[in-house]
């Protein structure tokens, strides 16, 4: 302080009111990297967890100044239930961690309100083949599937239309994030989607 005093000749209430302004931001970025360090999403959206993060991150670069750190320290402060679903996969990227978060919140909605989830990658197989697998039952016929079918059919009405692309989708748009329409990753397109 003492430099920028030499530096730049002022009067003593200049310098107080320089030292004042000096001291108070400096206690308010504490102020902020303390908030970082404790944030957790509670009762908050992923996506207002989300935009909360992004804000205070900026006071506390150290702690996020890698991808994983910064996908780590994002998982850390999600809400139970959808720490649950993404913290098993040990995503490698802050993106993919924020995809998975709120496509496991679209879910966890989905269930409180009694709608089943989308249709699994293993029901569809059985489907093709005549037999779903269900919770609790270890075959259901081709007719108890097709009215299964048909219910869900009926429910993707109530599948939200996506404000950016205009289609009927859960969780964060592949369009707008420039994810692969096959596995949802970032970086390559379908063609060139890896088997």
């Amino acid at each position: 302080m003492e430099k920028l005093y030499e530096v730049f000749p002022c009067s003593e209430t200049q310098k107080v009111l320089l030292a004042t302004y000096t001291l108070k931001d400096e206690a308010r970025r504490d102020q902020k990297v303390s908030e970082f360090q404790e944030l957790k999403q509670g009762r908050m959206s992923v996506a207002e967890y989300e935009a909360k993060f992004t804000e205070l991150a900026r006071f506390a670069p150290h702690i996020v100044d890698t991808d994983y750190k910064k996908a780590r320290k994002f998982e850390g402060g999600l809400d139970l239930e959808v720490f649950d679903r993404v913290g098993v996969q040990k995503l490698p990227t802050y993106v993919e961690v924020l995809d998975r978060s709120l496509m496991a919140e679209a879910t966890l909605a989905a269930m409180k309100q009694g709608k089943a989830p989308a249709t699994t990658t293993t029901e569809w197989r059985g489907k093709r083949s005549g037999f779903g697998f269900k919770k609790g039952r270890s075959f259901v016929s081709k007719k108890q599937n097709t009215r299964t079918s048909n219910s869900s059919s009926q429910s993707s009405g109530s599948i939200p239309v996506c404000s950016d692309c205009g289609k009927r989708h859960r969780g964060v748009c592949y369009r707008v994030s420039g994810a692969c329409f096959r596995c949802g990753q970032p970086g390559h397109v379908v063609k060139d989607c890896p088997p």
